[in-house]
């Protein structure tokens, strides 16, 4: 076989050494840079899976290929690579196919470590992505509302925003605890609190959701006033008695200068009182310069009661 070329470092020879009684086929002066040719495998496709029998030499680069057990090789120190077992010690990443019982992730919910309800959180989160049924863990999962790791606070309310609304006896009990979080440093927080308490469809908390609604119009965060704004329309639907109330909380949203605002605010202005357009009067011209900035669903909202404004507010010039 060719011995290495003098054309530079960055390039070698192949010497290869069969692995079986079968004739090989000799590349013709092929020259590959650091990279193996793609029809190396052929060469190991024997009974014997002892391998070690493929060698590229040349230059200042040795690189050897086992293909019997997978583990590859540079003495330039570049790589090493090992496709063997995996350590069962070391940490299942979010979203493996390993499948937990509702029993383990129990204990792991009531466990006094925050890695562990953790862990368990992003494998409920995992679940429901997936579509499977997390509803029985709503007990356990209810009680770490109150942790005071921020990481396992916000999976607990994204999984309560998915079961409130089935689970609303039990969410019930922790109303006390969304009232609380309505004031939590963090505006997440906040936000998913308010989410969490407009998807409970029992009446008895109607004035303690109104009264969110109405702090949360004037949050600091745009991010919790745009939660108020998509709320609206939920508690309205569940007392129709409150739209005066809220239509009061929608004219303070559409002052709001925020594009992340904007879109959910128009969309509660539709569901509540479409026809009530002197509110957007002196709004017009702002929801004007803001719609190239609202969020693509927004726009549409935003787009559509424009259109619908300017036909009902503006003369036909065609009559003038």
């Amino acid at each position: 076989m060719a011995s290495p070329g003098s054309s530079g470092l960055g390039h070698f020879s192949l010497n290869m050494q069969p692995c079986c009684n079968k004739p090989l086929y000799e590349p013709e002066k092929q020259k590959v840079q650091g990279k193996v040719p793609s029809d190396l495998s052929r060469y190991c496709q024997c009974k014997s899976q002892s391998g070690g029998g493929t060698n590229l030499s040349g230059g200042q680069r040795n690189t050897s290929y086992n293909f019997g057990t997978h583990q590859m090789s540079r003495s330039s120190g570049i790589k090493s690579i090992s496709s063997g077992s995996t350590s069962a010690s070391s940490a299942v990443a979010f979203g493996s196919d390993m499948e937990v019982s509702h029993d383990d992730l129990k204990e792991l919910l009531e466990s006094n470590k925050d890695q562990n309800k953790l862990e368990a959180m992003k494998r409920i989160i995992g679940m429901i992505a997936k579509g499977k049924d997390a509803g029985e863990l709503f007990p356990q999962v209810v009680k770490n509302v109150v942790s005071k790791n921020v990481e396992v606070k916000k999976l607990v309310y994204v999984y309560l925003e998915r079961y409130a609304e089935e689970q609303q006896d039990l969410a019930l009990l922790s109303v006390a605890t969304f009232q609380k979080a309505l004031k939590d440093p963090n505006q997440l927080i906040r936000a998913s609190a308010l989410r969490v308490l407009s998807s409970i469809r029992v009446s008895v908390i109607t004035p303690i959701m109104l009264l969110a609604i109405k702090d949360a119009c004037a949050d600091m965060s745009p991010f919790v006033r745009k939660s108020a704004a998509n709320a609206i329309p939920k508690l309205y639907s569940l007392d129709e008695d409150t739209k005066e109330e809220l239509i009061l909380a929608i004219e303070k949203l559409l002052g709001d200068k925020t594009t992340l605002v904007a879109g959910s605010a128009i969309y509660a202005f539709e569901q509540l009182c479409p026809g009530r357009l002197d509110l957007v009067h002196k709004h017009y011209r702002r929801l004007c310069s803001l719609l190239v900035d609202v969020d693509e669903w927004g726009q549409v909202v935003v787009a559509n009661m424009l259109i619908r404004y300017a036909k009902t507010q503006f003369l036909d010039p065609n009559q003038m």
